[in-house]
């Protein structure tokens, strides 16, 4: 096989084969192959002549009379599974690795945000819908500000105050719950994965491929929770940071207390630390029932949409929050109209 000098020789070679070889690759009925042969080479950051010997070792493609097609998660989920630190995926999952630096009472401390919210809708034609305010108050933090976006009406301006805190389960039956899930991605059981929406809609098709998102996380520790007769609920919101990051969570309530599990935020401080340091161990710990001060969360429950929004066309809302370079603002909170 003749490759390029950036797959890393043949040890990175064999690093891809090997990743094909264990890929849980997105079903069949959920599969959908948009990307051609360059996109995939992009988002795995490699050279298209990799990528076609992967396909002749099994990685899945559609062959089209314009060529190859790949589905986006299959590439985004490759990526991970070779762990070469050059695809786009890696990158996204590194950012929420950052995280993880610090101490808990890094972790802790309140923290002041200044973040566009956006709800462009998929559909062409449609104009999308005003996005639905944060409610950081639910992790103990507070909406300082939100208004309508000067330089886009569909948009919006929040700041937020966000406060992590520390806690623990007091129970080896709330442990479980945290420690079950993270086990099973460290061992493979489940694969952590990009899911199209359509098989994220679907946690139980995703479990039992052994695939799964925090959102799947989510629902399978509150399926876990309720079978062991526990109240529990699911959060969604946005891991903050230089990017936000699409993030769900289960909360479990011990004795008069709401606990945060969150083991996927574990596993990306875990994978993306060579070793298994000291530092990541702690941070792992930290997710074991604490709130980690970048999380930022939505009402509603994590298969609950950001926002409400019947689209005509058939499309839905690709919400996203990103953050701005200032938190300074002096005004008191305002509510946007229609909110």
């Amino acid at each position: 096989m003749r490759v390029s000098g950036q797959e890393g020789g043949a040890a990175g070679v064999w690093q891809w084969l090997v990743a094909v070889q264990r890929l849980r690759a997105v079903p069949a009925a959920y599969f959908h192959p948009t990307l051609d042969l360059a996109q995939a080479a992009r988002g795995l950051g490699c050279d298209s002549g990799l990528v076609e010997e992967l396909v002749r070792a099994g990685f899945p493609a559609d062959e089209t009379p314009e060529g190859l097609r790949f589905d986006y998660y299959d590439v985004m989920n490759l990526g991970l599974a070779a762990g070469l630190g050059r695809s786009l995926a890696e990158q996204y999952e590194q950012r929420c690795a950052t995280m993880a630096t610090g101490t808990p009472e890094d972790w802790s401390a309140q923290r002041s945000w200044r973040v566009r919210l956006g709800a462009p809708c998929t559909a062409p034609d449609c104009g999308g819908a005003i996005p639905a305010p944060p409610a950081p108050e639910l992790l103990g933090g507070r909406l300082v500000e939100y208004q309508r976006s000067e330089r886009n009406p569909n948009d919006a301006i929040a700041v937020v105050l966000t406060r992590g805190r520390q806690e623990q389960p007091r129970t080896d039956l709330v442990r479980r719950i945290h420690d079950e899930l993270l086990t099973g991605l460290t061992t493979g059981r489940y694969q952590y994965s990009w899911l199209p929406d359509t098989l994220r809609l679907d946690p139980e098709a995703a479990a039992a491929h052994g695939m799964l998102d925090s959102g799947v996380a989510a629902w399978l520790m509150r399926r876990w929770a309720l079978e062991a007769g526990l109240e529990v609920r699911t959060r969604k919101g946005y891991l903050l940071g230089l990017v936000g990051v699409e993030h769900a969570w289960a909360e479990v309530r011990e004795q008069g207390r709401w606990l945060v599990l969150d083991p996927v935020l574990a596993f990306h401080a875990l994978r993306r630390t060579p070793g298994g340091t000291d530092a990541a161990a702690a941070f792992a710990a930290f997710c074991q029932g604490s709130v980690h001060n970048h999380l930022l969360a939505w009402p509603g429950a994590a298969n609950e949409p950001f926002t409400e929004h019947q689209c005509a066309a058939g499309g839905h809302i690709a919400y996203r929050c990103g953050r701005l370079p200032s938190a300074t603002l002096a005004r008191p909170v305002a509510s946007m109209a229609g909110v």
